[in-house]
């Protein structure tokens, strides 16, 4: 019984969790290194400068900032969610000791603990794109007020600064449009695998410590299952039949 306890509690995908951890963690280093070195592509071809030209709003460039910052913090969740994979994390201890304490708040507890900062960013990564919609919002407006300038009175010979002007305000709603869409997709896709990962770490920390209060079911008796009460019941029902 004492062997069945042990097995019990053993860990059958310890192994594809440690791997799928590291895989995560080098996976984002990867992810980040790719677009480090497009961010320096992009300024030998003169992009960024062309950004901060084209959005004079400076919202493209509030987004590139928020992007980077949530991406570095996406990092060091990865690394985290890689260390409290290992035996004897602070989660687990944290866990062990809510069970004994207030069980009936571990789970929950180890819940906010795992995906708890996940959910800022997640508002950071959903800022992005409405940020791009705001900047977006930004140039039509910008383009309006040019035209109801000109329209007080327009000549010919200010179409060409009427249409520089219009030129400018379509460049602000492009780019933080632009910017806002890619920061949205490239935030969306970490704290995704970062969602999926805290999912494997707290079922495999319920796990081995016997799962949620009160919906543990203990495994039955071999001896029982051998020749229980059940079976030396039928056992007697069937003399008494041969005897009658």
């Amino acid at each position: 019984m004492k062997l069945a306890g042990r097995r019990s509690r053993a860990r059958p995908d310890g192994s594809s969790l440690d791997a799928g951890a590291r895989h995560l963690f080098w996976g984002w280093a990867l992810g980040a290194g790719v677009a480090l070195f497009a961010a320096w592509w992009l300024q030998r071809r003169g992009m960024w400068a062309a950004l901060v030209a084209g959005d004079p709003s400076g919202i493209s460039v509030g987004i590139v900032i928020v992007c980077s910052l949530c991406t570095a913090w996406c990092g060091r969740r990865a690394w985290l969610l890689m260390q409290q994979v290992q035996p004897g994390s602070s989660w687990r201890e944290a866990y062990r000791v809510e069970r004994a304490t207030a069980p009936e708040q571990a789970t929950q507890l180890l819940s906010e603990r795992s995906h708890g900062p996940h959910e800022t960013a997640w508002w950071f990564a959903s800022s992005a794109i409405k940020l791009g919609l705001l900047g977006t919002v930004v140039g039509f407006i910008y383009m309006s007020m040019q035209i109801g300038r000109s329209s007080q009175g327009f000549e010919l010979e200010q179409a060409q600064t009427l249409l520089s002007q219009m030129t400018l305000g379509m460049a602000i709603a492009l780019y933080t449009t632009l910017a806002g869409l890619i920061g949205n997709l490239w935030l969306g896709l970490q704290l995704l695998l970062l969602d999926r990962m805290a999912d494997r770490v707290v079922a495999d920390i319920v796990a081995l410590e016997g799962g949620p209060p009160g919906h543990g079911h203990p495994l039955p008796d071999p001896s029982q299952a051998a020749g229980g009460p059940g079976v030396g019941g039928m056992g007697a029902g069937a003399s008494g039949t041969s005897r009658s």
